[in-house]
């Protein structure tokens, strides 16, 4: 129990700037700096990322069908209107941050119509497409569960991400669906930093999923998502 709510800190906790350099506040809206913007989000290049800590980490859970910004960046996460999840887009690459955004609910998703030129297509960022990590999730019975964050529109596929720290073997890398493995994508190799795994979720039910690793160190971790087919 206290690892779990561990876990659970430590991911609340990387939601937030942890240091007062890169704290969101209002600021000059010309910049490229973290700050609050329009009153609807926080947005800009941090002065440094934070690393992650311990075991490898989901860092990514996202559709898209983007090959190149839009001037307008449609942003949406499915999920119940009463929960609220916290959304973060990231590029490590960069240090830009994309935070504490005012979401419209429109049913089954809550959006977010971004500028792109702004901060992501500024000619003093230029953010790579290919470089943003987006995560949502909500907290149900203090455990968090994840829901995919849309930029555009759905590809017909997941891509989860996972950040490693040291270099990993993952002899169990699969998706589960009530206690039965229904996708697996194991790696006998050992890899670092951040690894993909590409899902095409095709008819699969509606319903709560789980995304499970082992390491080679006898290490696991589950993450719980909602899939359903109608949100797209």
């Amino acid at each position: 129990m206290k690892i779990r709510i561990l876990f659970i800190s430590l991911l609340i906790f990387s939601f937030l700037p942890t240091t007062a350099t890169n704290a969101c506040q209002a600021g000059n809206p010309g910049s490229l700096a973290y700050i609050r913007r329009n009153n609807n989000r926080c947005e800009g290049i941090v002065d440094r990322n934070v690393s992650n800590t311990g075991l490898p980490d989901l860092i990514s859970f996202a559709t898209s069908n983007l090959t190149a910004y839009p001037n307008n960046l449609k942003i949406q996460v499915p999920g119940d209107s009463k929960l609220k999840p916290k959304i973060k887009i990231q590029s490590f690459l960069t240090r830009y941050r994309l935070d504490k955004l005012k979401t419209e609910y429109l049913q089954p998703n809550f959006t977010f119509d971004l500028n792109t030129k702004t901060v992501l297509q500024h000619r003093r960022a230029q953010v790579p497409l290919n470089s943003l990590r987006s995560l949502a999730f909500v907290i149900e019975e203090n455990e968090p569960v994840y829901f995919p964050v849309i930029l555009g529109e759905s590809s017909g596929e997941y891509e989860f991400v996972i950040n490693s720290l040291q270099p990993t073997t993952f002899p169990v890398l699969e998706i589960r669906y009530q206690g039965e493995v229904i996708f697996k994508d194991p790696r006998n190799n050992p890899q670092q930093g951040h690894i993909f795994l590409t899902w095409k979720y095709g008819n699969t039910p509606a319903g709560r999923y789980e995304l499970y690793y082992e390491t080679n160190e006898g290490d696991d971790r589950s993450f719980p998502f909602e899939h359903d087919p109608k949100w797209f």
